[in-house]
């Protein structure tokens, strides 16, 4: 003889909350009714009894599209634009199961939980075929929805009720108060999984989709910062923590300072007057000469605040207005003329070495 349906939920929700207590829930769980969360208010229980039951559970992004027969929206986020794609699809023959009582899926009016504190729900008034297995639930805070507008409804009077069936178009809307019932804590307890088989996969087969609201193409309300784990944020902070004690360690210097040989300094004259040598013993006497000549009008703008755009002949005239210099000297030592052979040279070299005496010493 066949096991009953009964059995076999049974069967399901205890390999299901053997699993997860296997697996156990981290130090971060995930948020609440996430269907691949461990932890106590998580729903993976629920997608390993649904499974169970021969159902084909879909738990990617998105919104229910042709091949999905039935959609569970735990919490509504949808956008104004996503809401009404789920009407159409509702509309078009789709089965919608919602435990959110803030959406706006489910009937306005409803009674709000019970303020005593009382958690299970009794049968009651119950026209609900897929729910004759049910005769009470543990359903946390829970609120009962108006049956007005209801085509069935169950676990309460004729006026309100957990449950309630609505038809839209050619689909139906199922709103339950709360989703308490089908987390991993209580999936157990009472007929929380016999309400969770009939509602979800009331036959082998049966395609659920677990209803995420896809990102907008803006990324959404989250940045880049907000994605990383507090795992990483954690593991950046002591890198640049180990970074600052490095740094500070090795730019403290110990021990006294040591004493380090400064590199020898050679007065521009003396440079000059070598390099004069040096490329006079090359047979150079023009090159040398200008080597004299630049020096010179180098330290004489410098001294009087001469521009060093100023032409040589237009410098020497200069020095000789404001030292007295003789206007030939100063200009054989200052001036651009070409020199071409040694005793041009030893002339140049007579006349610079006399401008620095009388205008820089």
């Amino acid at each position: 003889m066949a096991p009953s349906r009964g059995a076999v939920v049974a069967a399901c929700v205890g390999g299901s909350l053997l699993a997860v207590a296997l697996l156990g829930g981290g130090q971060d769980d995930g948020p609440p009714l996430d269907p691949r969360s461990d932890g106590p208010l998580g729903t993976s229980a629920l997608v390993s009894l649904l499974e169970g039951l021969g159902a084909e559970v879909e738990l990617s992004a998105g919104l229910p599209d042709e091949h999905d027969d039935v959609a569970l929206l735990l919490s509504d986020r949808l956008d104004e634009e996503q809401t009404d794609d789920v009407h159409t699809w509702v509309a078009q023959g789709g089965t919608l199961v919602v435990t959110d009582p803030g959406s706006s899926f489910v009937p306005l009016q409803a009674l709000p939980s019970d303020a005593e504190g009382q958690t299970a729900l009794d049968r009651g008034i119950c026209t609900v075929p897929a729910l004759d297995g049910v005769d009470a639930v543990e359903a946390g805070a829970a609120v009962r929805f108006d049956t007005g507008q209801a085509r069935s409804s169950c676990l309460g009077s004729r006026d309100f009720a957990y449950v309630v069936v609505s038809t839209q178009g050619t689909g139906t809307v199922v709103a339950v108060g709360g989703a308490a019932a089908v987390t991993n804590d209580q999936l157990a307890d009472a007929d929380n999984a016999v309400l969770a088989a009939g509602l979800l996969a009331p036959r082998a087969g049966t395609t659920v989709r677990f209803v995420d609201a896809p990102i907008p193409a803006g990324g959404g309300d989250k940045t880049l910062y907000d994605l990383v784990s507090d795992g990483v944020r954690r593991a950046g902070l002591q890198l640049g923590l180990a970074f600052i004690v490095f740094a500070l360690w090795r730019a403290v210097r110990l021990g006294r300072p040591v004493r380090e040989d400064q590199p020898v300094e050679i007065a521009g004259s003396e440079l000059v007057a070598a390099s004069g040598r040096l490329l006079e013993r090359g047979r150079a006497p023009g090159e040398a000469a200008e080597v004299l000549r630049s020096g010179l009008r180098r330290d004489l703008r410098a001294r009087l605040g001469v521009p060093a755009d100023v032409a040589p002949d237009a410098l020497a005239q200069v020095v000789a207005e404001r030292s007295g210099v003789n206007p030939d000297e100063a200009r054989t030592a200052i001036g651009d003329h070409a020199v071409t052979t040694d005793d041009e040279l030893v002339a140049v070299a007579r006349a610079v070495a006399s401008v620095q005496q009388e205008v820089l010493h």
